[in-house]
């Protein structure tokens, strides 16, 4: 074994069995997406307990927090699918060039960004025409907030990432632990106030969040730094740049493609008053338990196929997606029964008011059902960006994402506003079925491909 695979922490993913390979990478990862979704988790209860009104403010300038991360996207899957690319193929200087080019793109993205949200946070606030001031006051104040904070997220995204793809998992989960336990202890101090200090509303709960990835982002700094893999002094890299833009542009333009359609979803719930959007707010952030579960798998196994694609090991690749894909199933299932038998009893535990419960119950059954199916969708993501191949999912997500739009136009004539969540679970569950299939028969061609060389 060479040197870069001997580095305390790291995991050289091209042997060994694969289940025990594939847990021990993917449970660190699931953990750390759990305690990341547990951020906004954490800011819904305790806002929750302000009302839907700072409930929907929040939900409003969320879009625009998830927009950042869907932009970052195109340099956090380039650069972890071209670093586990370098470690299979045993190049650690080619993964340390990636690393070091992936944090200049991020910090020029960021700080873009930032400043483009502040420029313009009245109009992007007032977009929703959410027809109260006070709401969107809470919401622009709270956008402008979570900006400042905005580039220590997409850093910490990508140290995250970055370590994936080397094997290290389980350090960016106890860092992230210590972020989630500063986010959960300052919330209700900053929302509520204590002693003399009388609390900042929806703007204590963003200011919380801040100062959690601020923490995050010098814990990652110090505890990288006497690895060599983020060297400070490995060259600037055009080429390199390019490379890590061409593989991740098509993901981001599908995230980025995904929000907008959320922000004009959202526009046609805002139909049926602040209510209606709080419940879709605490609906994606209930929903997000099992996403972000089934994203730290998609994030192991783009790393796994990352590096067996670069050292060519198909065989293990093959064998990988079929494990992983039972473990997804089974997961999604359990998911989906949860939402659909008990949708009131877990969204009470957000918003409990009479009018908001009852939206929020019919969410969760209509939802549940395609749980299993975003479970698939997300996992076979990461098989196909683990190989190279990120531009396949956007073309099917982009297509029937867009569908939604006049699925929800449609369908709430005669359903309301559980039209609107019927066009989500629908092409849910067509994205899963379809993403699938297609892997699977890509699988088959990467076989017999294989064999026919070997003759």
């Amino acid at each position: 074994m060479n040197k870069e695979m001997q580095i305390k922490g790291m995991l050289n993913l091209t042997e060994g069995p694969i289940t025990p390979v594939l847990m021990k990478l993917s449970l660190p990862i699931i953990a750390t997406n759990f305690i990341s979704t547990t951020y906004g988790l954490v800011d819904m209860i305790w806002v929750g307990k302000l009302g839907s009104g700072p409930v929907a403010a929040v939900g409003t300038a969320n879009f625009y927090v998830n927009l950042a991360v869907a932009i970052s996207t195109m340099i956090t899957i380039g650069t972890g699918v071209k670093v586990a690319h370098s470690i299979g193929e045993k190049q650690s200087d080619r993964a340390k060039t990636y690393i070091k080019n992936g944090f200049l793109i991020s910090a020029l993205v960021g700080i873009v960004y930032m400043l483009f949200i502040i420029i313009t946070k009245a109009k992007l606030i007032g977009y929703f025409e959410l027809a109260d001031a006070e709401i969107e006051r809470m919401a622009t104040k709270f956008l402008v907030i979570s900006m400042i904070g905005n580039l220590f997220n997409l850093f910490n995204l990508l140290f995250s990432t970055v370590m994936n793809s080397l094997g290290d998992s389980k350090r960016p989960f106890r860092i992230f632990t210590v972020g989630f336990l500063i986010n959960m202890i300052l919330d209700p101090l900053f929302i509520f106030g204590f002693g003399s200090f009388d609390g900042l509303g929806v703007s204590g709960a963003a200011l919380a969040t801040v100062l959690a990835n601020m923490t995050v982002t010098l814990l990652f700094i110090y505890k990288t730094k006497n690895n060599e893999f983020f060297s400070r002094y490995t060259k600037v890299d055009k080429a390199s740049m390019k490379e890590v833009l061409k593989l991740g542009l098509p993901v981001s333009i599908q995230r980025v493609t995904f929000t907008v359609i959320s922000i004009i979803i959202a526009k046609i719930i805002v139909n049926w008053g602040p209510d209606a959007i709080a419940v879709q707010r605490v609906g994606i952030q209930i929903e997000s338990i099992s996403y972000m579960t089934i994203g730290g798998l998609q994030g192991a196994v783009a790393a796994f196929f990352g590096q067996n694609f670069g050292a060519r090991q198909i065989t293990r690749i093959k064998d990988g997606y079929h494990i992983s894909f039972l473990l997804t199933t089974v997961f999604g299932m359990l998911i989906s029964l949860m939402f659909i038998i008990f949708p009131k009893e877990i969204f009470s535990i957000f918003l409990d008011d009479p009018s908001s419960l009852k939206l929020g119950a019919d969410y969760m059954k209509i939802i549940g059902y395609s749980q299993v199916f975003m479970c698939m969708e997300l996992m076979t993501v990461g098989a196909f960006n683990g190989v190279g191949k990120t531009y396949i999912p956007p073309i099917f997500s982009i297509i029937l994402t867009g569908l939604r739009i006049p699925l929800a136009i449609v369908l709430s004539g005669p359903f309301g506003l559980n039209g609107v969540w019927l066009s989500i679970a629908i092409t849910s569950i067509l994205k899963g079925i379809i993403l699938v299939g297609w892997f699977k028969g890509y699988l088959s061609k990467m076989s017999s491909k294989l064999l026919n060389q070997a003759v």
